[in-house]
């Protein structure tokens, strides 16, 4: 039995499987995550590791070189590069497209187990990371108000985990301000004096910094947990911290009729000048020429962006509403609306598309219950696309809407040839079923054959997606789609338009159609400017094979010529695309002051306040860290962000 008499003998289960699988789609569509391109699993790792206090040179010593030499033997390496700064060693490693990131992720975390014990005591273990877009902050909000700068740095922090808590926030990065601290100066003469090292302070004033589990106590029918106070409570307790103990005399003098020997307790302000202060600033910020703190927002890999974005608005709503008077919260940035906006018309255009297309019917078909059938195909195949995009991980964005977009137009390619088929049974006089079954049968081994050749210039693109790098992660989204949109078209053409024109919206031949009046009249002249240009098709088709050679030569100058035309039309990696907003990315001598780089900044703002026209608002940041946290801070960039 043919699938088409199987599906035009049982309509209603055809129905509800459709009708199944379009809710399910709509469902489906609902939560699928909305971004501006596609996830791209970039095959980069980063190694970071803090050497406080050292200096470039000795961190490239110590730290990168012994990292770099184990990590040398990681498989599948392409590249490896490093970075040593003040306190700071990153390490780059970049593996080959197609490479299984997790393995080599463990591989190089076994790799850095066996260099750990050679690495410096101050070293931090190293941390390792898969270098991911998602990375890249979705948001940011400049946080400024007549306070100081260690103010509205407390005020940051005391925020930004009520931004984390929201679903799809990954961390709330905060940059500008000044963190307090307490600062002990130990004058080189008085270490000298009492023959003690920095580092032995360090680690006294560490070791009696703690708060320890000191058992349990049992009372009747409850346990109590003890636990010993040793954490500093203020700033008289680090003075008072004991750094080591100096003996005067000797046991042998007291022998001898002498003194007794003392021991003496040496405290840290016996040696050092405790004070409350500030850490060293590296970066600074400002809004419109004022001082304020920056907090940029990244999400979690996979999460809607733009569900993310909204979702921080709507708490940043409740969080200025409930600011102090003199605390004033500003969103300078937000890629969101980049993504909406794009998303949006890349959406229009292809209803705007379905729609034009489902008019073109119309003229040609000029019956409603026809055109009826081939409009149901287009929203059918793509819902059902949608649902198997969400079920197979995908983000909405705009390659896999392009690729929807693409795919609209040959949605209704198989639909139409069925179509046409079945009115053509209906014609020679063939009841409603039949012409189903006969028009799809016939048709169906010439659709197919149609939608493969036209699947398998795209299928390429999903095979071969590890040898195509980068252009390959962002081009399988849109191939993917209209792989899917297409077969799902061809199951819809094939199943469900016979039903549909055999039971609920069966198709009528020209005998049974009986127009009059202004309908008529319309249809009459529609028919006869169809046969005008099957007319003209056909001496056309006469000319072209009367003069066969002229044609053929016409045809190859226009195929050469097109050749000749590549090289002017030039090539591009990606296309320009529209922004809000301008970034200078500024970057000075290595070394030179946060200060100098700052004033650098503020006079590249100053030509923007007197030259520039248009702007919203104007953003400076002076020092910037690595890749938003990884590294130490460099003094000697910067950005100015023109919005």
């Amino acid at each position: 039995m043919s699938i088409a008499r199987t599906v035009v003998s049982r309509p209603t289960t055809v129905m509800i499987l459709f009708v199944i699988l379009t809710a399910l789609g709509l469902y489906a569509s609902k939560d699928l995550p909305l971004d501006l391109l596609p996830d791209i699993e970039l095959p980069y790792v980063a190694v970071s590791t803090t050497y406080m206090g050292a200096g470039p040179e000795e961190v490239e010593k110590r730290v990168t070189r012994p990292l770099e030499s184990v990590l040398s033997g990681v498989s599948g390496i392409e590249y490896l590069g490093s970075q040593s700064s003040t306190g700071s060693s990153l390490v780059f490693i970049q593996l080959t497209y197609g490479s299984n990131l997790d393995e080599a992720m463990n591989d190089i975390r076994g790799k850095l187990d066996y260099v750990k014990g050679f690495l410096p005591d101050d070293a931090s273990t190293p941390m390792v990371y898969k270098m991911d877009p998602n990375m890249i902050p979705i948001m940011s909000y400049a946080i400024s108000g007549n306070r100081s700068p260690e103010e509205l740095r407390q005020y940051a922090d005391d925020l930004s985990p009520k931004l984390e808590q929201i679903d799809g926030v990954a961390s709330a990065y905060i940059q500008g301000g000044r963190e307090k601290a307490v600062i002990v100066e130990i004058p080189r003469d008085r270490l000298e004096a009492y023959n003690l090292t920095i580092t032995q302070i360090g680690q006294m004033i560490g070791a009696q910094n703690i708060q320890i589990a000191g058992g349990t106590i049992t009372e009747g029918d409850y346990n109590y947990t003890i636990s010993t106070v040793g954490e500093y409570r203020s700033i008289d307790d680090v003075k008072n911290t004991v750094i080591s103990y100096k003996t005067a005399g000797s046991a042998a003098a007291a022998a001898m009729g002498g003194p007794l020997p003392t021991v003496a307790t040496v405290r840290l302000r016996d040696i050092a000048d405790v004070y409350e202060g500030y850490k060293e600033e590296t970066s600074l910020y400002y809004l419109d020429g004022k001082p304020c703190v920056q907090m940029a927002i990244q999400k979690q890999s996979g999460k809607n962006s733009v569900k993310t974005a909204h979702a921080v608005q709507a708490r940043m709503e409740k969080i200025m509403a409930e600011a102090p008077s003199d605390i004033k919260i500003t969103e300078t940035m937000n890629t969101t609306d980049i993504i909406q906006r794009s998303v949006d018309q890349v959406s229009s255009s292809a209803i705007q598309g379905a729609i034009l297309a489902v008019i073109i019917l119309f003229l040609f078909l000029r019956s409603f219950r026809t055109t009826l059938v081939i409009g149901l195909t287009i929203p059918i195949s793509l819902i059902v696309t949608l649902g198997v995009m969400y079920f197979t991980g995908m983000t909405l964005n705009i390659m896999t809407l392009a690729g929807l977009a693409l795919g609209v137009g040959m949605l209704v390619d198989n639909s139409i040839v069925i179509l046409e088929n079945i009115f053509t049974y209906r014609e020679k006089g063939a009841k409603a079923a039949a012409a189903a079954i006969l028009g799809s049968s016939e048709m169906l081994m010439a659709i197919t054959a149609s939608t493969l050749t036209t699947i398998c210039v795209f299928l390429p693109l999903i095979m071969y997606k590890s040898q195509l790098g980068v252009i390959g992660e962002i081009f399988q989204g849109l191939a993917f789609t209209v792989v899917i949109s297409l077969v799902s078209s061809l199951v819809v053409a094939i199943v469900l338009v016979p039903v549909l024109s055999s039971k609920y919206f069966k198709v009528t031949g020209k005998k049974e159609r009986h127009h009059e009046g202004l309908l008529g009249r319309i249809n009459l002249a529609f028919d006869g400017f169809f046969t005008r240009l099957d007319d003209a098709y056909s001496k056309s088709v006469r000319f072209v094979i009367k003069h066969k050679w002229g044609t053929v030569l016409v045809i190859v100058g226009l195929f050469v010529g097109s050749l000749a035309m590549i090289p002017v039309l030039g090539f591009v990696y990606m296309p320009n695309s529209a922004s809000d907003s301008v970034v200078v990315d500024v970057t000075l001598p290595v070394g030179t002051k946060l200060e100098t780089t700052e004033a650098v900044l503020r006079q590249l703002e100053s030509i923007v306040y007197a030259e520039v026209e248009g702007y919203k608002d104007v953003t400076v940041l002076a020092g910037t860290s690595g890749s938003y946290g990884l590294g130490s801070a460099s003094s000697y960039t910067g950005q100015l962000t023109i919005n």
